[in-house]
């Protein structure tokens, strides 16, 4: 049985494998389900899907951030009030915080579009997200990160910090609350 991974926009992704230039096996994943299919992901490897959907077949990244410190931001990010939705995704030593469009805008064209359908479904499987809000691993043995905020001014266009390194728990609580708000735009 050949290996699939479905990403949250519902394509369904093969596993291939074919010949390298130097010699060897390549694997890749293709939305096409003809050709040389693989059975299991190598070893050493895993499929990864970005906060957009994008599948890609990876060697497998050791993360000094810990499973509990995504979780937490994720859960934070789900009790959020707002129009908007929010992804987080593990970056290297980074927790990255996306946004995506106004929710309430898909609202208004879909509702009268088709009565019954489930919306936030909908929302939650198109959505493109936007990188605006970043934690930063700054001491592994204390656990502090830094926070940064993206800065959308034509000269700067860059990272910025918002504040002193913390607790992820901390930072979560001052500085999650202003996503998706004119407020986001003072942090510096």
């Amino acid at each position: 049985m050949a290996f699939t991974h479905t990403n949250r926009r519902d394509k369904t992704y093969y596993l291939h494998t074919g010949p390298k230039r130097g010699g060897g096996v390549q694997h890749f994943l293709s939305t096409d389900p003809k050709g040389d299919l693989a059975d299991v992901v190598p070893v050493g490897f895993e499929v990864y899907e970005t906060v957009n959907g994008q599948v890609y077949l990876r060697r497998r990244r050791l993360s000094a951030i810990h499973d509990a410190e995504l979780d937490y931001i994720r859960r934070y990010l789900t009790k959020l009030p707002g129009p908007m939705l929010h992804a987080a995704e593990v970056t290297g030593n980074m927790i990255v915080i996306h946004e995506s469009e106004n929710r309430s805008e898909l609202d208004a064209r879909l509702g009268a579009w088709r009565p019954g359908i489930d919306l936030e479904a909908i929302a939650r499987q198109f959505a493109q997200y936007m990188p605006l809000m970043r934690f930063v691993l700054q001491d592994k043995t204390r656990r502090l990160f830094l926070p940064e905020r993206y800065c959308f001014r034509g000269s700067v266009d860059r990272w910025i910090p918002i504040g002193p390194p913390d607790k992820i728990e901390t930072l979560a609580a001052k500085f999650l609350l202003h996503l998706g708000r004119e407020s986001f735009y003072e942090l510096f």
